[in-house]
């Protein structure tokens, strides 16, 4: 933002015209997921030299896009709830959003019983009160290496995906370069694409919910790494407390 809050490079009427003009050619149908419209977004923004913060830019263009979708100016698909399901519910205590999974629902599916991840605390919620986290929408290719299996951070036998440990929107960045560090292997296509770890649909969700994809490849580029952040153990906590179904 320059010195008068507005955008660089033409200020927001710019920038909302350039969205516009992105969106059409990348989401002809005009709806996508908060994620495809944050990286619309984040294209919008990179080609016109516009930073929204420069602490955590990434972090801004999510909260542009969620504010975007509560406004109704721009459009996602809505979600289907169910158990187990990766929520936001907001906290009877503090009123504010946290991680919670879907516990049972209730009601003809307007009011569901969530366990927030944080604090291990049961709270019957509202559907207005919940907001959905995207499926997995980051990891281009993921839907086809599906396949049964155990999975390799909950432990459940499931359809699998493929996770890439470095992500495939990353890849030009280490491509014929350097690898992430503490990372074994040639920066080279084939190993990048084969580079990757065996996850269930949510277990994955889950992961692309613990930063953005530049931040993935960098600091939870292996299966250890992943599994020794909070939020992940305490979201593979909860899952070895519920009965094993299928997908």
């Amino acid at each position: 933002l320059d010195d008068e809050g507005e955008p660089g490079a033409g200020g927001a009427a710019f920038l909302a015209a350039s969205l516009v003009a992105y969106a059409a050619d990348k989401l002809p149908s005009g709806r996508g997921t908060c994620a495809a419209w944050g990286r619309v977004l984040g294209e919008v923004l990179g080609d016109s030299a516009t930073v929204l913060d420069d602490d955590d830019n990434d972090d801004a263009i999510k909260r542009v896009v969620d504010e975007l979708v509560r406004k109704g100016v721009l459009v996602v698909p809505e979600t289907e709830i169910e158990v187990g399901s990766l929520v936001l519910a907001l906290l009877a205590e503090d009123e504010d959003w946290h991680e919670a999974v879907v516990q049972e629902v209730l009601s003809g599916g307007e009011r569901f019983v969530v366990v927030f991840l944080e604090y291990g605390k049961p709270q019957e919620t509202a559907k207005s009160d919940l907001r959905t986290m995207d499926a997995v929408v980051d990891d281009e290719g993921a839907e086809e290496s599906l396949q049964e299996g155990k999975c390799e951070m909950c432990g459940r036998q499931l359809l699998l995906t493929f996770h890439h440990l470095i992500p495939k929107d990353t890849h030009p960045t280490y491509m014929k370069k350097r690898l992430p560090p503490g990372i074994e292997g040639e920066p080279t296509r084939e190993f990048l694409n084969s580079y990757g770890t065996m996850v269930c649909r949510q277990c994955h969700s889950f992961v692309h919910r613990l930063a953005s994809n530049e931040a993935l490849a960098r600091d939870f580029n292996t299966l250890p790494k992943i599994l020794e952040s909070a939020s992940v153990q305490r979201w593979i906590q909860w899952v070895a407390q519920q009965p094993r179904r299928g997908t």
